[in-house]
């Protein structure tokens, strides 16, 4: 790879200029001071875009966590009510049904 031709023969020859270091490995003094040039970042260390990255996934993440409990709340107080409205409309459904009884009594009795 010309780029580490170049950065080894920098290395070899720290006070090489880039004319010198472009006829050495064969190629433009212009690229020669683009390789140079260029910051290199290690891996391992973030740059701050990518920590303003991580702390708000961090900060979403939280978010999602705290929504996530008030639904599973709401949900919980869904399916109680639910039981409820359902309970309620078999109390319905009995209070129908003794109704009915009770006319079909009294509409059968003569005073």
């Amino acid at each position: 790879m010309l780029s580490k031709k170049i950065r080894a023969y920098k290395e070899a020859h720290p006070k090489a200029k880039a004319k010198e270091i472009a006829a050495a490995v064969g190629c433009k003094p212009a690229y020669v001071y683009q390789v140079l040039h260029v910051k290199r970042v290690k891996k391992d260390e973030p740059t701050d875009g990518q920590k303003i990255i991580r702390d708000e996934i961090t900060r979403l993440n939280r978010e999602k966590e705290t929504l996530q409990m008030f639904y599973d709340v709401a949900e919980d107080k869904n399916t109680e009510l639910d039981e409820e409205v359902h309970q309620l409309k078999m109390d319905i459904i009995g209070y129908r049904a003794v109704i009915s009884y009770l006319q079909g009594q009294l509409d059968g009795i003569t005073v």
